[in-house]
C-alpha cells in the first residue's frame, strides 16, 4: 500500500508539472493508501509543495510578474490563517474542502471558457485572491494552482500570466502553512520531505511531457480525475 501511495504522489506531481493542477490528489492518496489522518496529511502535503514552489520560482522566466508581491505576501498571510484554524476543522470539514476544490476545478478545466481582460487586475484583487487561495490551500492540503488557476481564468487573466502566478504561489503558501503546522505539532517532517521529493520528481517529468504531448489532452485527463476525486470525497 505504501508503494501505491508513493506512486500516487509521484503521479500528482506529474500532473502539476504538466497542467499546473493535480496537487489535490496528494491528501486523498495519503488517506486512502497510507492511512494518514486528514490534518496530518494536509500538513505533510503543504511541506511537500514547497519543493515544486521553489522549483517554479527558479524556472520562471526572467521578469515574470504573476501577481507580484501583492499575491505572494497575501497568500503567505492567508496560508498562515488557514493553518492556524486547521485544528478547528473536523476531519469531515477537511474532506469537504478537498472535495469542493477538486470538483470545482475539474468542472472548470473541462467545461470552462476563457476570455482575456483588456486591463491588468487591480492590486486589491490580487491581495484578496492571495488571502483566499492561501487559506483554502492550507485547509485542503493543496499547493495553490488548483484553486488559483480557475479564478484567474474566470477573471480574464491571460493564460501565461495565470500559469506563472499559479506556479509561484505554491512557495509562500507552503512555507507559511508549514511553519504553523510545525509549531502546532501536527507536521510529520519526514513524510513531508518524502512527499516533496516525489512531487518534485513527478513535476520535472510532467514539464517534459507537456513539451512533447498535446497539453489539452493532459488537461482533459486531469480534469476527469479531479471530478472523480471530488465526487468521491463529497
Amino acid at each position: 500500500m505504501l508503494m501505491l501511495a508513493a506512486l500516487g504522489v509521484l503521479l500528482a506531481g506529474l500532473a502539476i508539472g504538466a497542467t499546473s493542477i493535480g496537487g489535490v490528489f496528494v491528501v486523498p492518496v495519503l488517506g486512502a493508501l497510507a492511512q494518514v489522518e486528514p490534518q496530518r496529511a494536509v500538513a505533510a502535503a503543504s511541506l511537500g509543495f514547497a519543493f515544486t514552489g521553489a522549483a517554479a520560482w527558479w524556472k520562471a522566466p526572467r521578469g515574470a510578474q504573476g501577481g507580484g508581491w501583492a499575491l505572494g505576501l497575501s497568500a503567505l498571510a492567508g496560508a498562515a490563517l488557514g493553518a492556524l484554524t486547521l485544528a478547528w476543522m473536523p476531519g469531515g470539514g477537511v474532506r469537504l474542502a478537498v472535495g469542493v476544490v477538486a470538483l470545482a476545478s475539474g468542472l472548470f478545466a473541462l467545461f470552462g471558457r476563457t476570455w482575456q481582460r483588456a486591463s491588468p487586475l487591480p492590486g486589491i484583487v490580487w491581495v484578496l485572491l492571495g488571502l483566499g487561495v492561501g487559506a483554502l490551500s492550507a485547509w485542503s492540503g493543496t499547493g495553490g494552482p488548483v484553486v488559483l488557476l480557475p479564478l484567474l481564468a474566470l477573471l480574464g487573466v491571460p493564460a501565461t500570466l495565470g500559469l506563472d502566478a499559479a506556479q509561484r504561489v505554491q512557495l509562500p503558501v507552503a512555507l507559511s502553512a508549514t511553519v504553523v503546522n510545525f509549531m502546532a505539532d501536527r507536521l510529520d517532517v519526514l513524510l513531508g520531505l518524502a512527499i516533496g521529493v516525489l512531487v518534485l520528481a513527478g513535476w520535472a517529468i510532467g514539464r517534459r511531457l507537456a513539451q512533447t504531448l498535446p497539453v489539452h489532452r493532459l488537461r482533459q485527463a486531469v480534469a476527469l480525475a479531479l471530478i472523480a476525486t471530488g465526487l468521491a470525497y463529497l
